[in-house]
C-alpha cells in the first residue's frame, strides 16, 4: 500500500500484519487517539511525534533495566515507520529524518560534564 490517498489506519493495517502481537499493540497504543482516520500524507509527522513521546515517557520512567526493552523496541519501530512514511509520501527523507532525530535528541536529559 503506497498511495497518498490511503489513511494511516489502512497503511498500518498492512504494515503491522506480520509484526508480533505485543509490539503491534504497543505501536497502535503510542499513536494519536484518532490515528486510524488520519491522512497518510501527514503520517510521518504523526508517527514521529509518537516516537518522541514514547521515548520521553521511557526516559522519565527509567530505562536502565531489561524491562525497558519492549518500550525501546516500540520507539525503534515508530522511528522506522516514520522514515518509511517519509519515503512512501515522497517527502525529503534527509530533512524529515534530521527533524525526527533532533526531536528525539531534545527528549534526552541535559547531561553536563561534572567539573
Amino acid at each position: 500500500m503506497s498511495g497518498s490517498s490511503d489513511s494511516l489506519g489502512e497503511w498500518f493495517d498492512h504494515a503491522l500484519a506480520d509484526v508480533p502481537g505485543e509490539l503491534a499493540v504497543r505501536i497502535r497504543t503510542a499513536l494519536h487517539p484518532e490515528w486510524r482516520d488520519m491522512y497518510l500524507g501527514g503520517g510521518a509527522e504523526v508517527v514521529g511525534e509518537a516516537a518522541v513521546a514514547e521515548l520521553g515517557s521511557l526516559l522519565q520512567r527509567g530505562c536502565d533495566t531489561r524491562r525497558a526493552a519492549p518500550s525501546l523496541l516500540t520507539v525503534d519501530a515508530l522511528v522506522t515507520y516514520a522514515c518509511e512514511l517519509l519515503a512512501v509520501n515522497g517527502d525529503d527523507i534527509g530533512a524529515g529524518a534530521t527533524a525526527l532525530l533532533n526531536a528525539l535528541c531534545n527528549t534526552l536529559p541535559n547531561t553536563e560534564p561534572a567539573t
